[in-house]
Formats: C-alpha cells, sequence, structure tokens
C-alpha cells in the first residue's frame, strides 16, 4: 500500500511539474538533464518562496499589532458661517454678587443673632463650594458649624450674579439680539457660568461684557478681574482681561469611526461608539466624583446626590477631605476613559484687537477657518486589501494566482487520486 501511494504520489508532481501554469516550476521538468540550470532555478525558487513567505508573514504581524490606521483629511465649512458656535461657558472672575451677599448676611445676622460683620468676614468661604482650594479647612468647618442645618448649597446660584448684568449686549452677524434667550446661568465645575444654548448661533458672535466689578464680592482668594472662557475640551481655555477688544476663534476637529470597529476591542481602537460609554468629559467628571464618594463619603458641588444611594452633599466641614482629593487626584487614575470614536472637539484661540475702558470688554466669537480637520480611523486592512496584497506579493515572487492554487489542489487531490486508482497494487517502485 505505501508503494503504491509513493509511485502515485510521484507521478502527480512530475505531472504538475510539467503541466503546470508556473513557468518557473515547469523548467524543473523541462531541463531535468541540464544539472547546473536546475540547480540554479530550484535555488531561485526556493528564494520566491521564503521571501513571498516572509513577506506575508510581516504583514500578518503588522495588521495584529496595528490593526487601525488614521487618516487626516479636511472638510470645507460649505457657506460662511454655516456650523453652529459649540457650547461655550463664559465664567466671570468674581464668584458671587455682592449686592445679593450683603442681602443674605443681613438674613443671616436676624435670624442667627450674631452681628452682622461676623459673617461680612466669614461669607467668602462659600467659594470653598465651588473650588476648595481656594478657603483655609478650619475656617470653613467653623462658618459650617455656625450656618447649622441651613440647605446653602440651594443659594449659590441665586447668590451669583445673572448673566444679564454679566453680559450687556449680543450680536449675531451683526444684529442685535436677546442674551438672555441665547446664554443661561449654569453650575460647572468652574464655578457659576453664563453657557452657550445649544442651538443654531451661526456667523458671528459680538458680546459686550462688564468688567467693572461694581458688583463684586471681595474674595481672599481665587478672584480675577475678567472672565474665562471654557469649552467642552481641554484644547479650550483662555482669559479676556477689563478693557480688551478681543477675537476668539473656534477651530474644529472632527474625529470619525467606521462603524465597522464596533468588532474590534477598546485597546486596539482606544475610542467609545455611543452605546458604549460616555465621551473623555463626562467620564473624568464621574471618576473624580467617584474619587469624592470613596474618600469622602460625600457628593461634591455642583454633582446632585443620588438619593436612592443615600448618598449626602458635601458640605464646607468637608474641604479637607475634597482638597485631599484635588491634590492626589490625576486623569491617569482613570484610563478607561477614552474620547468618543465620532466626535466633533474643538480648540479657542485668542487674539487682542486694542482696548476700551477698563470696565468693559468686547467679545468676537467666531469660527477661525473656512475648514475643519477630520482624523479619520478605519481598519489597517480590509479582506480585499489582505486578498490583493498576499495576490502581489505572491505574483512577484513565484507568479502565483488564485488560479494556480485551485490548479495545486486539483493536482494534489484529483490526479493524485486518479494515479493511485489505475496503479496496480503489486508495483514496486525502482
Amino acid at each position: 500500500m505505501s508503494s503504491r501511494l509513493v509511485v502515485a504520489l510521484n507521478r502527480t508532481v512530475v505531472e504538475y511539474f510539467r503541466k503546470t501554469s508556473l513557468n518557473g516550476f515547469g523548467l524543473l521538468y523541462f531541463i531535468r538533464r541540464r544539472r547546473v540550470q536546475r540547480i540554479f532555478w530550484f535555488f531561485f525558487i526556493c528564494c520566491g518562496l521564503i521571501f513571498a513567505g516572509y513577506s506575508v508573514f510581516a504583514m500578518i504581524l503588522d495588521l495584529l499589532d496595528n490593526s487601525t490606521i488614521t487618516d487626516l483629511s479636511e472638510r470645507d465649512l460649505g457657506e460662511k458661517g454655516a456650523l453652529t458656535l459649540p457650547s461655550v461657558a463664559i465664567c466671570s472672575g468674581y464668584r458671587f454678587s455682592k449686592r445679593k451677599m450683603q442681602d443674605y448676611t443681613q438674613m443671616l445676622a436676624n435670624s442667627s443673632g450674631k452681628p452682622l460683620g461676623f459673617w461680612w468676614q466669614k461669607i467668602h468661604l462659600l467659594s470653598g463650594y465651588t473650588d476648595p482650594m481656594s478657603v483655609d479647612p478650619e475656617e470653613a468647618k467653623e462658618l459650617h458649624e455656625s450656618l447649622g442645618f441651613r440647605d446653602v448649597r440651594s443659594q449659590l446660584m441665586d447668590l451669583s450674579t445673572p448673566c444679564v448684568s454679566l453680559i450687556l449686549k449680543c450680536q449675531q452677524n451683526r444684529v442685535t439680539i436677546n442674551c438672555s434667550e441665547i446664554f443661561q446661568l449654569r453650575a460647572t465645575n468652574h464655578g457659576h457660568c453664563c453657557v452657550l444654548r445649544d442651538g443654531n448661533i451661526t456667523g458671528e458672535l459680538l458680546l459686550s461684557l462688564d468688567t467693572s466689578q461694581e458688583d463684586e464680592f471681595p474674595m481672599e482668594k481665587s478672584s480675577f478681574p475678567g472672565f474665562r472662557l471654557h469649552i467642552s475640551s481641554w484644547l479650550g481655555r483662555i482669559t479676556i482681561g477689563g478693557g480688551e477688544k478681543s477675537l476668539v476663534e473656534v477651530n474644529g476637529m472632527e474625529l470619525g469611526a467606521n462603524s465597522e470597529l464596533r468588532d474590534y476591542p477598546l485597546d486596539r481602537r482606544d475610542c467609545y461608539f455611543p452605546h458604549e460609554g460616555d465621551g473623555r468629559e463626562k467620564c473624568l467628571q464621574d471618576c473624580r466624583l467617584r474619587a469624592s464618594l470613596m474618600n469622602c463619603h460625600c457628593v461634591p458641588y455642583p454633582f446632585e446626590r443620588d438619593a436612592k444611594l443615600k448618598q449626602k452633599s458635601c458640605t464646607l466641614e468637608d474641604i479637607a477631605c475634597l482638597q485631599m482629593v484635588a491634590v492626589n487626584w490625576s486623569p491617569n487614575q482613570c484610563p478607561q476613559c477614552l474620547p468618543l470614536c465620532n466626535q466633533m472637539l474643538y480648540s479657542l484661540h485668542k487674539s487682542l484687537l486694542g482696548h476700551m475702558h477698563p470696565f468693559r470688554s468686547t467679545l468676537l466669537l467666531r469660527f477661525g477657518a473656512p475648514r475643519w480637520r477630520i482624523y479619520s480611523q478605519d481598519k489597517h486592512y480590509h479582506w480585499y486589501q489582505i486578498l490583493s496584497n498576499i495576490g502581489g506579493v505572491l505574483g512577484i515572487c513565484i507568479g502565483c494566482s488564485l488560479i494556480s492554487g485551485f490548479e495545486l489542489i486539483y493536482f494534489m487531490v484529483f490526479r493524485f487520486w486518479s494515479h493511485f486508482r489505475h496503479h496496480p497494487p503489486n508495483v514496486s517502485v525502482a
């Protein structure tokens, strides 16, 4: 039986080299009496096979190590100003309204029996709710004990200056509009800020800001004579000083990912699709919130506590613990916080156009360029690209194609079986 297999295999191999479409392999049969040429072509074909195998193996390793690729392109805005402005937060340098704080301290003096001067000296410690590092923990704890069981958190927003007093005039594309319709006072990590509502604000937005500090409540720390502009991205942080005429240009950057990347693990694509998680900004906020809950067992301002989980809100007596969290916490502690695979990111760039009266500042907000960058993440190789690359390497090295593969299968299966079936069992190999 073994002799019969060997004979059938020999005949199949000889027939394959004699009839194959791979000319280089056919030479091994037709020049079998020219030993030197036959050895040359044998080594030449072996080198081609080795190089083809190495190239295909290297491509597979590259695919496993770098399964995605990012392309950079640009997209025009289309019509001038067609893209809507992002949600910019304009935060005043002082945190509380002087007039409102006077009314609040008077109310405390009337209800507590302590003199007005006592409350006026201590009430600035309320800034510890929005900035724990700005106050002394012991003084903050004393103020908390003096306040008793009053729910101060619910009144912090009312003690801040309203947006209509900070942003005096608004013009969209040189047309005056109502500022209260496009700005809303919100509690953020940067204090109480006037946040541009999500809407269809396009083109240029010209704002007149009040930097007179007429209604400023005196603070020992964390005061800034002007405004800070923030955007939902770490790229957007600028300041507007008193008496400045500023041009702030918004530059957009779009991240896009092929939906086929959903099948890839997170450690390969490094981003979340909407159904998988929140964006990096939201994730970092939740991560820091968990750090406060773990160490201080309370929810810091301006986050809202979850009544179902029986969480308590942080007060001034928790300032020491919140300061410890602020010093030791780092975004590096949250490696699971990744950007969204498809989102728009913005950055702010400020240019100083001139100066005016120090009690006023103007801010011109617009997009800086008629186009924005697009970083598109896609598969490094699609199946048809892999097939094309392998076919190209094999075609150059050994002249192989898809037909050659089927030809090899045909000879090794059908022709081998034919030789095996027609070979007599009693014939031995010489």
